[in-house]
């Protein structure tokens, strides 16, 4: 059993010593390790370079900046182990990760998920799940429960870094990361990548990965102000939902609960926007053309206005910022 796990680096050179040395110090051993340096300005390219020099086992590309999509696509052109996993150059492996997702790998098994810990800047764990419990989910319950996190899976978030992939399935359709889509691209990918796979997930709370946040980050940066990605949640929900009708039915429940998803997604970002100060009728009127494409409207209203209301309590507490509310009622 091989792993090809990849690293996109851009400007970490501070935090990536500490990543690449929890992977290499691994119970498990058998992987390659794929750095994609993605025009770093700082040192991160030396660093990468110097592990190359250390161990056969890591592998270096260079590359001008195209962002981390463009530079995890780098790393799925050249990975050649049966399973492909995801970490970012700022995260940690926790001892026995590995050992943990590989574990759990089984013949009818197309993805592999586990638990993880958050830490703050000074390595402060504020979240983690003690519970070992393992679940087994088919195509159908691994798509649904993408959009369930906030009301039952928490744990079970669209991150890339939480699962293990096939590569026979990944090579297979071509399956690359949108690189116009800067946020949430990791749930589109894992979306396109259910639709095309037997769908079986195994679940296992255990901790392998540590979240670190930081201010400096690109998602610290998304959302601490608005910037040229504000909208990329909804185009990514846009094609989730997409996929989802192109491999079930266009009327089936999950496409139901994709639009649901949008409509989550487009009062969290009206939140955003009033928490910040921001009057943008340009931004907020891209929003609401997504929103009404999508969800046709009248069918989605009047089939589920009280489930709606219960999802929307807290994202619009203030009805007046949002004209589709008004539109609804």
């Amino acid at each position: 059993m091989t792993l090809s796990i990849i690293i996109p680096v851009y400007n970490t050179e501070a935090t990536l010593p500490l990543c690449i040395d929890s992977i290499l110090s691994q119970s498990f051993t058998d992987f390659e390790l794929l750095l994609v340096d993605d025009g770093s300005k700082d040192g991160s390219r030396a660093v990468c370079d110097r592990y190359a020099e250390k161990d056969s086992r890591v592998r270096v590309f260079h590359q001008k900046n195209g962002g981390c999509s463009s530079a995890r696509n780098k790393g799925l052109d050249h990975v050649s182990g049966e399973w492909v996993y995801f970490v970012d150059s700022d995260d940690v492996v926790l001892p026995g990760g590995l050992q943990t997702l590989v574990d759990c790998i089984r013949e009818d098994v197309d993805i592999v998920m586990a638990g993880f810990e958050r830490s703050d800047e000074d390595g402060n764990i504020f979240y983690r799940v003690e519970d070992r419990i393992t679940t087994l989910f088919d195509k159908r319950e691994s798509l649904s429960t993408l959009y369930e996190r906030y009301e039952k899976y928490y744990d079970y978030l669209g991150y890339c870094w939480m699962r293990l992939f096939r590569n026979r399935i990944i090579q297979k359709y071509h399956l690359r990361f949108d690189t116009d889509i800067r946020i949430k691209e990791d749930s589109l990918f894992i979306v396109q990548y259910l639709c095309r796979s037997n769908g079986v997930t195994v679940f296992t709370l255990t901790p392998v990965y540590k979240y670190c946040m930081r201010k400096d980050s690109l998602m610290g940066e998304y959302m601490r102000e608005i910037n040229d990605s504000f909208v990329d949640p909804l185009f990514s929900l846009q094609k989730m939902k997409h996929e989802i009708a192109s491999c079930f039915s266009p009327c089936s429940e999950l496409v139901f609960i994709a639009n649901e998803g949008i409509w989550i997604r487009y009062h969290k970002l009206l939140a955003r926007m009033r928490k910040h100060g921001i009057s943008d009728d340009g931004l907020r009127r891209k929003m609401e053309s997504i929103v009404k494409k999508e969800l046709k409207f009248g069918f989605f209203v009047r089939k589920k206005l009280k489930k709606i209301k219960r999802i929307m309590q807290g994202w619009c507490s203030e009805r007046k910022i949002c004209r589709l509310c008004r539109t609804a009622a």
